[in-house]
């Protein structure tokens, strides 16, 4: 019996036969596709929202100039004491300008005869009774200088090591970064 079934798709593809059988298999897909648009699709709908987080201006986390520096420094503060040889360390971080908003638009291209027509709206989400722009990228303040004060500044292995983490972190060229030693006040514990 396994033989007989080659045999029998053999004789299927041969001749006008195999024209036939392509052009009903291609028709047969196409119908699918057709009658797959018509029945539900059954993925969880809120999988598809959450994929693209939407965020307007009043629900994105707007931080002024010098909110967005002392989050900086904190955080650099943080890595920079895990470093061998700095210790305990202060870093002040300068900001240029403030935070700029880039807000998403639909556009619509219309052409008639020789003339082309954009139009650009800004996509508004309705907020609750308010209309807010859908902020498409938030673009942080510059940073402009940095400096570290640090128990180990005085070594230049560890001011290297600070140059580079520094820069790694911020994109920062040295000539805006500075390094040193830093003093213990009078109420610090050694």
């Amino acid at each position: 019996m396994p033989i007989r079934i080659p045999e029998k798709l053999r004789q299927l593809f041969q001749g006008e036969n195999s024209m036939r059988l392509v052009v009903l298999a291609g028709l047969a897909g196409l119908v699918c596709i057709l009658l797959s648009s018509f029945f539900p699709d059954d993925t969880d709908e809120s999988a598809k929202t959450e994929t693209v987080p939407l965020q307007s201006e009043e629900t994105a986390q707007v931080q002024s100039a010098e909110d967005y520096a002392a989050a900086l420094e904190k955080r650099l503060e943080n890595i920079l004491m895990q470093i061998e040889g700095v210790g305990s360390c202060r870093v002040m971080i300068t900001v240029s300008g403030s935070a700029s908003y880039s807000y998403a638009q639909d556009m619509q291209q219309h052409s008639e005869a020789e003339q082309i027509e954009i139009q650009r709206e800004h996509v508004v989400l309705d907020e609750e009774n308010g209309d807010a722009p859908l902020v498409e990228q938030i673009a942080n303040p510059e940073v402009i200088g940095v400096i570290v004060a640090c128990e180990g500044g005085e070594k230049h292995v560890v001011r290297e090591l600070i140059f580079e983490a520094v820069h790694a972190a911020l994109d920062v060229p040295s000539s805006r970064i500075c390094v040193t030693k830093r003093i213990h006040e009078s109420g610090e514990n050694s």
